[in-house]
């Protein structure tokens, strides 16, 4: 079965979980989305969606829905996104709201990929897709990361 992971900004996404259903996607969100939408669990705005459980960060996570990951790949993550700015591990101390919100999207890629999915839909450019961060993580990461468009236009054609 295919699989593809969506991230919190592309919530909510009727029309493309419909749409990828019918292709024959499963369609995820990462458990860290339910903290970033607020309401602890992003099911809320689309039931129909499976869940991928976080990579466990001291800190961050939550018990019950997070599991042993590779920090490797995390910290490798952290550094595309951030474009070598994001602090080091042991060095991080208290993190500002954006460094924050990059160790979530991190946190979301790195999950995607440990669980070998296969599509990574989101519409964070900046993190994800602009300054040749999308060929460097699909270069590093062996994962497709597309916009929430041109998803929706591959699963058209």
């Amino acid at each position: 079965m295919k699989t593809v992971t969506i991230d919190t900004n592309v919530l909510p996404a009727s029309d493309l979980i419909a749409r990828a259903k019918v292709q024959g996607y499963e369609v995820a969100v990462v458990s860290v989305t339910g903290r970033e939408v607020g309401h602890g669990d992003a099911r809320l705005q689309a039931p129909q969606l499976g869940q991928v459980f976080e990579t466990g960060i001291w800190g961050e996570s939550e018990c019950g829905t997070s599991i042993f990951g590779n920090a490797d790949y995390l910290e490798e993550i952290l550094q595309i996104i951030s474009n070598g700015s994001f602090p080091k591990s042991g060095q991080r101390g208290q993190l500002s709201d954006g460094q924050q919100r990059q160790l979530r999207d991190a946190m979301i890629l790195e999950a995607h990929v440990r669980d070998g999915r296969d599509v990574f839909v989101t519409d964070d450019k900046k993190a994800f897709i602009n300054n040749g961060r999308r060929d460097a993580l699909r270069s590093f990461l062996k994962t497709r990361i597309l916009t929430k468009e041109e998803f929706l236009q591959e699963l058209q054609s």
